[in-house]
């Protein structure tokens, strides 16, 4: 029995989106610029015009604001990893608009201060039509401040939806997913594998866990499971105390909410001491290629929903193979990368859809416009409320940990 669950039905669900990861502020910036091959979505140089656009034959150079230094750095060089892949597919196929497209990349630290810098930056280009900010949360809501005021949409990956104090002119568009419909979608799954006496073990001074739980608790109670808590101090290496409570609990599976290299940490240690039970993710942050081994085999059997599962998509499929082919080796966690890819893939189309580079108007409407885009994965736009500017995962599907990565789960 495969497990899936369309979203475009849960759209008026109550319920706040998954923000991007957690990470701490640096000062130190850097800019890289990156030509590829596939088209993307850019920006006719300066002083071009409407009528050189559409005659192709240029180059036009698509902006990101990134985090490529500090401890954000892992996010934010995924992201670009996605956005290259869809730079080389683009121009594959002519670019944009017949353009060829390069991708510059500006490092923002994870600094607030430096993202609104950078937007401003851009904007002040009149060629620029439009940009990809970065998908830390605080630094996308900077960036929709920035670029509300300055009338240049955005387009981020994998960021939440941003606060709608600060996107009042709707310039600013996310590739994201929802959490409390993925979470409900699997505790659903769960149930009727007849899992139902769960526990999550989690970081409690981890603020991407600290977003999470309310989100977790909800949905737990929306489908009638209760879901016992074990906090556990950040930096925790010895995972003893909470092993022994866990284990004294006899949950049928357990969430362990940490960062991939914390929770195979864990996983080992609980399976040396004789933990029996299943594992569980609920919010694909444990969807690691490197986890079997860093959990030293003890996390194979984990159960995992995610909007991007390649045995269950095609064209997920097809940019994992476009990013093994660019890079000579597989792709560990697609995540972030993989909507990258997608946030891209959004803005070019938009790009094309409005004829121009750099009419930002025409490009915004072109974006409030596409109701349902398909690139690695499916997304319905979301254009009210609390998620207004959110193109949200369309689907979910349930996977299975094996010793070869993850599988659709039977």
């Amino acid at each position: 029995m495969r497990f899936t669950r369309s979203l475009a039905v849960a759209l008026g669900a109550a319920g706040l989106v998954a923000t991007a990861c957690g990470s701490s502020s640096s000062t130190d910036t850097d800019a890289s610029t990156t030509e590829a091959s596939a088209g993307a979505s850019a920006t006719t140089e300066a002083g071009g015009t409407a009528a050189s656009e559409a005659a192709g034959g240029g180059t036009v150079t698509i902006g990101a604001i990134e985090m490529l230094s500090g401890s954000g750095a892992f996010y934010g060089k995924a992201v670009q990893e996605g956005l290259e892949v869809a730079v080389d597919e683009l121009n594959a196929k002519g670019g944009i608009l017949g353009n060829k497209v390069e991708l510059k990349v500006e490092d923002n630290a994870s600094d607030n201060a430096q993202t609104t810098t950078l937007v401003n930056k851009f904007a002040e280009d009149d060629s620029v039509g439009a940009i990809i900010p970065p998908t830390y949360q605080p630094n996308f809501n900077a960036a929709c401040s920035a670029a509300t005021e300055a009338k240049l949409p955005i387009v981020s990956a994998q960021s939440g939806p941003a606060d709608p104090a600060n996107n009042t002119d709707n310039f600013c568009f996310t590739m994201t997913t929802d959490p409390v419909p993925q979470v409900t979608f699997t505790l659903n799954a769960l149930k009727e594998l007849g899992l139902t006496k769960l526990t999550m073990v989690y970081d409690q001074d981890n603020g991407y866990v600290a977003f999470q739980r309310p989100n977790i608790e909800k949905a737990a109670a929306d489908v009638g499971i209760e879901i016992t808590e074990i906090g556990v101090p950040g930096g925790t290496t010895d995972f003893g105390p909470q092993i022994t409570q866990l284990i004294d609990g006899a949950p049928q599976a357990t969430f362990p909410f940490f960062t991939i290299e914390d929770a195979a940490r864990f996983m080992k240690q609980a399976a040396d001491k004789g933990y029996e039970g299943k594992w569980f993710d609920p919010v694909s942050q444990l969807t690691s290629k490197r986890i079997p081994e860093l959990s030293g085999g003890a996390a194979v059997g984990l159960l995992a929903s995610t909007p991007q599962s390649a045995g269950d998509i095609e064209t997920f499929q097809a940019f994992l193979d476009a990013y093994e082919e660019k890079n000579g080796q597989p792709l560990d966690d697609p995540t972030y990368t993989g909507f990258g890819y997608d946030a891209l893939m959004n803005l070019a189309a938009a790009m094309e859809k409005a004829g121009s580079t750099s009419d930002r108007a025409k490009i915004q409407e072109a974006l409030a416009g596409q109701a349902k885009p398909c690139y690695s994965i499916c997304f319905t736009l979301s254009t009210s409320g609390a998620t207004n500017g959110a193109f949200l995962a369309d689907q979910f599907y349930m996977v299975e940990l094996t010793d070869k990565g993850f599988e659709p789960a039977a």
